[in-house]
């Protein structure tokens, strides 16, 4: 494949710009597709203009340009511009060119963002070309791409048009009309060829996967009564959770192979469905392991479940990195001789010292957290082994059939009894103070408080609020509350004492990262303040917002980020006005697209490479045509 230095215009070092990008071919350059577009083709008269939009006008210079220097190394250009229905005021910064390219008398287009200042219609450094041979910067529909130090969007667009001409690219081919689509119906065309090629091939393929795995047969577990199991609960399970148990009893007395994810949102009581599954394999004489990303979330579990194992006569163990090596060789030593049964642990039972007696269920928590050499490492530890997988991201039914192709789903889309909604509020800067006051409410009513940033230092982005910063204002403010510090870059033995400290209470106030997304348990935790909310997709926001409402508290949500835009507040306020994770989801796939969901997935499959923008229903169609191709029909 040629390499894109032999393209005009890059060098050595723009080169090695483009390979931060991940681009080193011109084919590389024709799968990058824009990040966005700008339509440059609706072209309006100066009274039509609306400040804050983007948009292109027709208008002819009414003056010679004035050049000034403000100070040194900075330069002002003005002019006016004016059409039959008013004038423009037009600016350019150390642009000396401007003054010998705008001529007076002639027509021009130029494409900027509108201001209005003093009743004046402004633009400021706006892109222009004569009306006589308008369509190179404007009249047209132009890509936007993601960029990197060294590069310019003119540096990508010659790049990417030289790759076209150089792979003969036809006018009517998506590659050429995703990157220089004629019009925004073309363009739109394009993205929805391109997602539907990438996403029939996954569907193609996940069906296959899915095929061979139901001509594979599984152990058969002996039954077990799902009301004399729910019996030995200390609580009523919910009907979400009886489906579930029904779907997952039938598989393990099928006598093939069990592959079944259970999708709820945190607090669905998922744990349940591995519980039940659990003891129908160590009732048969085989073992079950249960792997969680943390060693924290293995812990919760194990304490969840060593009761219920107990009741039963079943034999149980808790196996993570931090216990001491005189005790992890015993366990070892048991689990490989049978006497344990059911195991819970972290990585650490894909260590090589780990083997199984009779491993024959497999039980994964938050799967996409691990990656697939670390799924097939424990899979290999078994033979012939069921999987059930559990994630507490709720993803879009239509989403979901697709993502998880060669998996049965079990959505568990109920609460269990006594879990409160919270009470969500998007908020601006304004009401920081209000805020404050809020939280010195909380804890001198003996509340806890999550405040969570999407940083953990000031170096990783300049607009957003990071752990340090945040945790050093609440600190001042708040002098006599302790203030705890949590993120992933501290020792795994700071972090986890911090997070102990604050779960026994001794800590009312945490700031901290997305690390307490997943098994934090702190049901006096009833008010949670999120930075920067509109950083984070509506998924995790909602599971963020799961770590409080576990008690009996009445428990708040605040999502700081609603000045952020349009499409920000219209995210946010999904929120504030629902609970249901499925619902949230559904909407934000609306709204931004399956991009999100797609990047968290680990399927050991080619990576896609899916435009921004494509319709939904396209997801629909390429698993449907997928299943008939497979089919043969």
């Amino acid at each position: 494949m040629p390499d894109i230095l032999g393209l005009k215009g890059v060098g050595a070092a723009r080169a090695k710009a483009f390979a931060r990008l991940g681009l080193n071919t011109t084919l590389d350059l024709l799968r990058y597709y824009p990040a966005g577009y700008e339509d440059r083709t609706n072209i309006l008269d100066i009274r039509s203009l609306l400040p804050g939009l983007s948009c292109c006008v027709r208008a002819m210079v009414a003056e010679t340009p004035r050049e000034s220097r403000v100070r040194d190394g900075l330069s002002l250009t003005k002019l006016t511009a004016v059409d039959e229905t008013g004038r423009l005021f037009l600016t350019f910064f150390n642009s000396p060119y401007v003054k010998n390219s705008l001529v007076q008398g002639k027509t021009y287009v130029f494409y900027g963002k509108i201001e209005v200042n003093g009743g004046r219609v402004c633009m400021t450094n706006p892109v222009f070309e004569p009306e006589s041979r308008q369509g190179a910067a404007t009249g047209r529909v132009v890509p936007v791409y993601g960029l990197t130090k060294g590069l310019t969007q003119y540096n990508l667009r010659s790049a990417v048009e030289q790759a076209l001409e150089r792979h003969e690219v036809s006018r009517d081919d998506p590659l050429r009309q995703i990157h220089a689509p004629d019009d925004m119906e073309s363009l739109q065309n394009a993205r929805d060829t391109l997602a539907y090629n990438e996403l029939y091939a996954l569907a193609l393929k996940l069906a296959k996967l899915k095929s061979e795995r139901m001509a594979k047969t599984g152990h058969i577990f002996p039954p077990l009564d799902a009301g004399e199991f729910e019996d030995s609960l200390p609580f009523k399970l919910t009907g979400a959770q009886r489906g579930a148990i029904a779907e997952v009893g039938n598989e393990l007395s099928s006598g093939t192979l069990m592959a079944r994810l259970i999708q709820g949102d945190v607090g669905s009581g998922k744990t349940m469905i591995a519980a039940y599954a659990g003891l129908r394999a160590c009732r048969g004489g085989f073992q079950a392991a249960l792997m969680a990303p943390t060693e924290l979330l293995a812990a919760q579990h194990y304490a969840t479940l060593k009761p219920l194992l107990d009741k039963w006569g079943v034999v149980s163990c808790l196996l993570t990195g931090r216990i001491t090596p005189a005790n992890k060789a015993k366990l070892h030593r048991e689990i490989a001789g049978g006497d344990i049964e059911f195991i819970v642990g972290t990585h650490a039972l894909i260590s090589k010292n780990t083997v199984f007696s009779n491993l024959a269920l497999i039980i994964t928590d938050e799967q996409h957290r691990f990656g697939v050499s670390q799924r097939e490492t424990l899979q290999s530890k078994g033979r012939d082994a069921h999987t059930l997988y559990m994630s507490a991201t709720p993803i879009p039914r239509t989403l979901a059939l697709l993502l998880y192709g060669e998996l049965d789903v079990s959505a568990l889309n109920e609460l269990p009894p006594g879990r409160t909604p919270v009470k969500t509020y998007a908020v601006n800067e304004g009401y920081r103070e209000r805020i404050n006051k809020f939280i010195e409410k909380t804890v001198t009513g003996g509340g806890q408080v999550f405040v969570v940033c999407p940083a953990i230092g000031e170096q990783d982005a300049a607009d957003i609020a990071d752990v340090g910063t945040v945790h050093a204002r609440l600190s001042a403010a708040f002098p006599r509350f302790g203030v705890g510090l949590a993120h992933g870059r501290l020792k795994q033995k700071d972090r986890a004492a911090v997070m102990a400290s604050f779960s026994n209470g001794e800590i009312p106030i945490l700031v901290a990262t997305t690390v307490i997304e997943v098994g934090v348990d702190v049901p006096n935790a009833n008010l949670m303040v999120v930075e920067n909310a509109d950083r984070f997709g509506l998924a995790q926001l909602h599971q963020l917002r799961g770590r409080v409402g576990r008690g009996k508290r009445e428990s708040f949500c605040v999502l700081f980020g609603g000045g952020a835009g349009e499409l920000a507040a219209k995210r946010l306020k999904i929120l504030e006005n629902s609970n249901d994770g499925f619902e949230i989801a559904e909407l934000d796939l609306q709204l931004r697209g399956s991009g999100d969901f797609f990047g968290t997935r680990q399927h050991g499959l080619p990576e896609l490479n899916l435009p921004r923008g494509y319709n939904i229903s396209v997801i629909q169609k390429a698993r449907a045509d997928a299943e008939r191709s497979l089919r043969g029909l």
